[in-house]
C-alpha cells in the first residue's frame, strides 16, 4: 500500500491532480445543486439509457464528490486516478450517443474535456499525487 502512496514533490503532478480534484468536487456539486445541471444530468442519463437511473442520478454526483476531495487532498491518488477513467470512459460514450444540445450546458457536445480528463487521470497513475499532496507526506 506504500508503493501506492509514494510520489515525488512535482508542482507539475500536483496541479493535475489539483485541477481534477476541483472538476470532479465541482461537477458532483453543480449536478446535485444547480437545476440547470441536475436537469442536464437526468437527461445525459435517459437518452443514453444508463441503466438504475434513480440509482445514477444520485449516487454518481455523491462519488464524485468524494473522488473529488481525495484527489483535491492527494490522498491515494493513483487510486482516485484510476477511478476516473470508466466515469470517464462512460462520459465518452454519453457524448457520442446523446445529441440533445441541452444535456451538455458547460461544455461542448463532442468528448473533448472526457478525453483531457483521462489524460489528467493517467498522468495521476503514473507518477502519483505529486506536490501538495497527502501522499507526498508519506514518502517524504
Amino acid at each position: 500500500m506504500k508503493k501506492l502512496r509514494q510520489t515525488s514533490p512535482n508542482k507539475w503532478v500536483g496541479t493535475i491532480r489539483t485541477m481534477l480534484g476541483i472538476i470532479f468536487l465541482m461537477t458532483g456539486i453543480m449536478k446535485l445543486t444547480f437545476a440547470e445541471f441536475g436537469s442536464a444530468w437526468s437527461i445525459q442519463l435517459i437518452e443514453a439509457e444508463i441503466p438504475f437511473y434513480a440509482i445514477n442520478y444520485w449516487l454518481v454526483p455523491v462519488f464524485e464528490i468524494i473522488l473529488g476531495t481525495i484527489l483535491l487532498i492527494g490522498y491515494y491518488s493513483r487510486i482516485g486516478a484510476v477511478l476516473i477513467i470508466p466515469i470517464m470512459l462512460i462520459a465518452i460514450y454519453v457524448h457520442i450517443t446523446v445529441s440533445n444540445p441541452a444535456a451538455f450546458p458547460a461544455q461542448p457536445q463532442e468528448p473533448f474535456i472526457p478525453i483531457a480528463v483521462i489524460i489528467m487521470a493517467v498522468i495521476v497513475l503514473i507518477k502519483g499525487g505529486g506536490n501538495w499532496s497527502l501522499d507526498l507526506k508519506t514518502t517524504e
